[in-house]
This record gives C-alpha cells, structure tokens and sequence, in this order.
C-alpha cells in the first residue's frame, strides 16, 4: 500500500496520440519534483507515475491542473482496487478567477458561494489578511466534465 501512496495516475485527454516517449522524458522537469518521479506509458495517453516522495505527488496534484501539447492532463490518485481502464479521469480541479466582484461582497463566504455555482470548492485563495479583498476573487473548484452546466441551472 506505501507504493500505491506513490503513484498517480493520468490521462492526456485528446484526440491525438501523444509522442509517449517525449512526454516522459519531459514531464519530471515540468513538475520541478525535488526527488523524481518515473512515468510509465500503460496505453495511449494514459501513464502510471511513481513519486520518490510524499511531497512530490501532493506538490503535482496542489499545481494543476496541467497540460500537454494544449490538452488537459487529468490525474488520479489510484485506489488500489478496480483497473486502470475503469479510471473516469472526468474531475479536474481548477483555480477560477471571479472578476468584477463589488467590494461589499468580496467574502469568504460570497468566494465560496460563487465557487460552488461551477463545482465542488475545494479551497479558497483568501489574500494575505485573510479577507478575500483583492483584484479578483480565487476559488479551487472541481466538476464533472461529463456533466451539462446548464443542467444545474447556471
């Protein structure tokens, strides 16, 4: 189970193959991982990453989402049961900036609220003081990308 702490999964979600071979050779310099990672190619566009480390991995999932040759790489911490293949690789997480927000409503509440109109929060960006007043509100959310927005009304 501490190998399977060390892994994550990913999938380029494209049309096209990508070149597998140039994609691993680069991937551990994009990430800027301290202690490495190795990639391994399962089948097109899918790969299997093994971390060195704990903080490797969680510093890849904080720092995405990431892309590949413009499409969405999306990655999935594996469980340990179920194949690669069942893998959805349809929630991505994203950090959204909310603009021309009035500055009576620049709150970690209203941040949240606006947040969960587009997915699940999962974090906010409260600024230095821990106020939400800035230039724009930030909002980590994630949703499915299979799903309709306007099926929620938004």
């Amino acid at each position: 189970m501490q190998r399977m702490s060390l892994r994550l999964v990913g999938k380029i979600l494209s049309n096209k193959s990508v070149n597998r071979e140039a994609f691993i050779r680069v991937i551990g310099s994009i990430w800027q991982v301290r202690n490495g990672v190795e990639a391994e190619s399962v089948t097109d566009n899918v790969f299997v990453f093994h971390f060195k480390s704990h903080e490797d991995r969680k510093l890849v999932i904080e720092k995405g989402p990431w892309s590949c040759d413009y499409a969405l790489l999306m990655l999935e911490i594996p469980v340990g049961h179920g194949t690669i293949e069942k893998m959805e690789f349809s929630q991505p997480e994203f950090w959204v900036q909310i603009h021309q927000v009035p500055l009576q409503c620049m709150t970690n509440e209203i941040t949240w609220s606006l947040g969960d109109m587009i997915g699940e929060v999962l974090d906010i960006d409260a600024g230095a003081l821990r106020d939400c007043v800035g230039k724009f509100l930030r909002v980590r959310v994630q949703f499915d990308i299979n799903k309709n927005p306007s099926d929620d009304g938004v």
